[in-house]
C-alpha cells in the first residue's frame, strides 16, 4: 500500500481519466532540476533493489507519490492509496472522501484497475554515439549561442534572470540542432542510421540491468517483479533491448513464458531524423529472436485517425511529429495498455516518447515532483509507475 496527501480541491468526477503514481528519489532534500542532474550523473540507471512495496531502489530511496492529472478538456481526479488486491473500496464520485486525523484527504481504488508498468528506455544505439560525439564537438558553438542570446537580452532591457533563461533556451535549441546533425534527413549519410541497432556497449547495458534484476530476486524473493507482458516498440534497438533484458518470450516450444507484444503506438517521436524511421515490421520479424512475438494484436482497433497502421514506415516524414500529436499518441497507448488484462507490464520504448508521455501528467504537482516524473531517462534506465484507469 502507498499513501500520500492530495489537494482537497481536486475533482473526483472523472469517468474516463487515467492517472500515474510515480517513484521519486530522495536523500532527505528537495529535488530540484540541478539535484536531479547531480544524482543522474553520480548513479547508475535506477533499477529496483526491492519491489516498490519495500520502497528501496539501488542508489537511493524511493517514495511513491501522486501525480495529479491535468489533461486538456478532461476533468481530473485524485487517488492516494493503491493496494495489490481488490480488498479495497472505491470512493464514489459524488462522495467526499473522509478526513483522517491530520486532515489529509484520502481515497482508494480497486487494485484490479491498476497496472504496474516498468518503462525501460532502449540501451545505447549507434545513433546515440554519433549524436553524443557531435554534441561534444559543438560545445564552442553552443557556448557562443548562449553568450550572444544573453547579451542581446540584456541589451533589450531584460533582467539578469530573464536574460539567463532566454540564453539557456537558445543554447538548448542550438545544441539540439548540432548534436542531431549526423542523423538529420538533410545530412549526407544520415540514412545509414535508419532504425539504428544497439552497440556492444548497449548490449552490455542490457545484460547489466538483467543481472541486477536477477540479483534483486535473490536478495528479496518476497518482493519479486512478476512481469506478465512485455510491450515493445517495433524499432530495432527496442526489440534487441527487450530480448536481452526480458527474454526469452512465449513461443511454440515454450508457451508457458510471458508474451512479447509489439506496438507501433509506443515508437519514438518520428520524423526529421533517420534513426527514428523504422524498417518494415515484416523485415524485423524475420529475425528469429523476434519472429514468434505477437506482431498482429496491435492492429486490432488501431486508432487510424491518429496514425495510419502499415508494415512499411509510411508515417515517418522530414518534419518532426508535433508535441500535440505525440501527446495524443501517448494517451492512446496508455488507454490501450490500461485495458489489457495483465497487472504488471514492461514497456521498452524511447526517451522522447517517454518525455512527452510524462509531460501530460503532474501539471498540478510541486516542481520537485515534476522534475522527477519528467526527467529524461538514460539509456537502459528502468522507471516504474502505477497506471490507474478510472472506469
Amino acid at each position: 500500500m502507498w499513501a500520500t496527501k492530495v489537494d482537497s480541491n481536486t475533482d473526483l468526477n472523472s469517468p474516463q481519466a487515467t492517472s500515474i503514481f510515480h517513484r521519486g528519489i530522495s536523500d532527505g532534500s528537495v529535488l530540484h532540476s540541478s539535484k536531479i542532474s547531480q544524482l543522474q550523473a553520480s548513479m547508475a540507471p535506477l533499477t529496483p533493489l526491492h519491489d516498490l512495496g519495500s520502497s528501496t531502489f539501488e542508489g537511493g530511496t524511493v517514495t511513491t507519490s501522486f501525480a495529479h492529472i491535468n489533461l486538456k478538456n478532461q476533468p481530473s481526479l485524485r487517488m492516494s492509496v493503491v493496494t495489490e488486491d481488490d480488498a479495497v473500496s472505491v470512493t464514489p464520485p459524488e462522495t467526499e472522501p473522509s478526513s483522517p486525523k491530520g486532515g489529509a484527504k484520502l481515497s482508494v481504488f480497486l487494485g484490479s484497475r491498476c497496472t504496474r508498468v516498468h518503462f525501460v528506455r532502449h540501451a545505447e544505439g549507434f545513433h546515440n554515439v554519433v549524436t553524443r560525439q557531435a554534441g561534444h564537438r559543438a560545445e564552442a558553438v553552443i557556448k557562443a549561442a548562449h553568450e550572444e542570446a544573453k547579451r542581446k537580452a540584456l541589451a533589450d532591457g531584460k533582467s539578469p534572470q530573464e536574460a539567463e533563461a532566454l540564453a539557456k533556451a537558445a543554447a538548448v535549441k542550438v545544441e539540439r540542432v548540432e548534436e542531431n546533425r549526423p542523423v538529420h534527413h538533410a545530412t549526407p549519410g544520415a540514412e545509414d542510421y535508419t532504425d539504428a541497432e544497439l552497440t556492444e556497449a548497449g548490449r552490455n547495458q542490457c545484460y547489466a540491468l538483467r543481472g541486477k534484476m536477477d540479483r534483486n530476486l535473490v536478495i528479496d524473493p518476497l518482493h519479486r517483479t512478476h512481469i506478465d507482458l512485455v510491450v515493445v516498440s517495433p524499432l530495432r534497438r527496442c526489440l534487441e533491448t527487450a530480448d536481452i533484458i526480458f527474454g526469452p518470450g512465449c513461443s511454440s516450444t515454450r508457451p508457458d513464458l510471458k508474451p512479447f507484444l509489439v506496438n507501433d503506438l509506443c515508437r519514438e517521436r518520428y520524423g526529421e531524423f533517420y534513426c527514428d524511421k523504422r524498417r518494415a515490421m515484416s523485415e524485423n520479424k524475420k529475425d528469429p529472436r523476434f519472429g514468434e512475438w505477437d506482431w498482429e494484436t496491435q492492429a486490432e482497433d488501431w486508432p487510424s485517425k491518429c496514425m495510419l497502421f502499415s508494415d512499411e514506415d509510411t508515417t515517418w516524414k522530414p518534419e518532426r511529429e508535433t508535441d500535440e500529436h505525440v501527446h495524443e499518441r501517448a494517451m492512446l497507448f496508455l488507454q490501450w495498455l490500461a485495458k489489457r488484462p495483465e497487472r504488471e507490464v514492461a514497456v521498452v520504448t524511447h526517451s522522447s516518447f517517454l518525455k512527452n508521455l510524462f509531460k501530460v501528467f503532474g501539471g498540478e504537482t510541486s516542481e520537485a515532483d515534476q522534475d522527477v516524473l519528467r526527467a529524461l531517462p538514460a539509456n537502459c534506465e528502468l522507471r516504474t509507475v502505477v497506471l490507474c484507469h478510472h472506469g
